[in-house]
């Protein structure tokens, strides 16, 4: 709902300026909403990469002006909100994915979705056939994924403690393992890995629906649900109370949530 009118629109266009300043009004929200949702991952909002899209976010109101064919506020709105997200997702890309250009970014984003959001199983899928087309050479997919990760240096900031003092990847690392940061090995890395992967997959599953999230651990046989991976979905449907196309339908409709909210997730680790 917007209380942009088609007058209103028609006026900004040419430059009115009572208009264009009821327009910077009406998005504002809008705009900064948007860039909250493209900086944000797992709860955690990166307030500078915020800041940015906003600022960027303006820009394109501005733009939309002189592009926008249509007549209705609601039409203005929908351009607008195409717009930010091209405009937002190519920032973001640009702010957290460096060194590799965005097609590969975008490749790789492809090559999550069938590691169901894990990063290091996405890079081996990249080299793949499951890729089709989009195949990566063994380089290409190992640049995409450290661009993903950033540089995981022990001494990189990670995190806040409960104190506000900062702490580095190797401070979380030891905390996980449980093992003093000075004698963290190989091992100790993929334990955390492990662990990491673990709590971020039940906690995404906590924020699909009930019905998504029960067809989902069915799936795969996570507690408390029993194992459904080996038998039909009938079944499944009968213990739920519900169809059989329910059933499919939630699992392709959790499995995509699930992946967007996982790989969200995995951005900000």
């Amino acid at each position: 709902m917007t209380n942009l009118t088609a007058e209103i629109i028609s006026a900004a266009k040419e430059n009115d300026i009572d208009a264009v300043r009821a327009v910077i009004k009406e998005t504002e929200t809008f705009v900064s909403q948007r860039a909250r949702n493209y900086a944000t991952g797992a709860g955690r909002t990166d307030h500078h990469l915020a800041e940015d899209l906003t600022q960027a976010g303006r820009i394109v109101i501005w733009e939309c002006l002189a592009t926008f064919g249509g007549k209705t506020g609601a039409q203005f709105m929908a351009f607008i909100d195409r717009e930010l997200h091209s405009v937002m997702r190519d920032l973001r890309q640009q702010c957290t994915n460096p060194g590799v250009s965005a097609q590969t970014t975008k490749d790789f984003e492809t090559a999550l979705t069938l590691a169901s959001g894990d990063p290091y199983a996405a890079a081996r899928i990249a080299t793949t056939d499951e890729m089709g087309p989009r195949k990566m050479t063994s380089d290409r997919a190992y640049a995409a994924l450290l661009s993903w990760l950033g540089t995981d240096s022990l001494d990189r900031p990670h995190d806040v403690d409960e104190n506000d003092d900062e702490m580095t990847l190797g401070d979380v690392v030891a905390a996980v393992a449980e093992v003093p940061a000075d004698l963290l090995d190989s091992h100790d890395y993929e334990t955390t890995r492990r662990t990491v992967i673990r709590e971020q997959v039940h906690r995404t599953l906590g924020l699909l629906g009930e019905r998504q999230r029960h067809v989902l651990k069915a799936d795969h046989g996570i507690s408390p649900v029993a194992d459904y991976s080996d038998r039909p979905d009938a079944e499944l449907a009968a213990d739920m109370d519900a169809t059989a196309k329910q059933v499919k339908e939630a699992r392709a409709k959790g499995a995509k949530r699930f992946a967007t909210l996982y790989t969200a997730g995995a951005r900000v680790q």
